[in-house]
């Protein structure tokens, strides 16, 4: 009787033993995973700060430069004059026509559409064009056409200047 309670109590033990070396096991597993990810996540978050001291060393002087070029709305009250200042420096003739908005749209720029007809000789012509590729404003020229009318030549330009909200 006496072997067979230590039998049983042995067999208890036995099967505890086994019982806990599967959980053991497992919560190992459970464990290596826990450390992985921990470890995931720290390079993620490192990466992280990475990015957000590159964006406070180096986007925000990026953005500067765009807030320049790019200006609002407002700022573009004057935009026939400052075309015709260019125009006016390059001694050409100068029309200046609105032709439409686009407002901005939910992180895009918003653009204003304008026509040029602009006379003069072909050198002025070009220097005009060479001249707006360094306007203060995000300039997109969409069309050019240079003909000759009488004794001088003239220019009809279509484009859009670009504007932020």
């Amino acid at each position: 009787m006496q072997v067979s309670i230590a039998l049983g109590i042995v067999g208890v033990l036995v099967a505890g033993l086994i019982f806990f070396g599967f959980n053991i096991k497992n919560l190992t597993q459970k464990i290596v995973a826990a450390r992985e990810e921990l470890a995931l996540r720290t390079v993620a978050l490192q990466s992280l700060a990475t990015l957000r001291a590159d964006y406070t060393s180096k986007a925000e002087a990026y953005l500067n430069v765009l807030h320049n070029i790019i200006p609002q709305k407002d700022e573009l009250i004057d935009l026939s004059k400052d075309f015709q200042t260019i125009a006016s420096a390059s001694g050409l003739e100068y029309g200046f026509t609105f032709l439409g908005e686009n407002p901005p749209a939910a992180g895009a720029l918003g653009s204003v559409k304008f026509g040029l007809k602009l006379g003069g000789t072909l050198n002025k012509l070009l220097e005009f064009l060479k001249n707006i590729q360094n306007f203060r404003y995000l300039v997109q020229v969409e069309s050019v056409s240079i003909f000759r009318e009488e004794s001088m030549m003239r220019m009809n330009l279509s484009g859009s200047v670009y504007f932020r909200q």
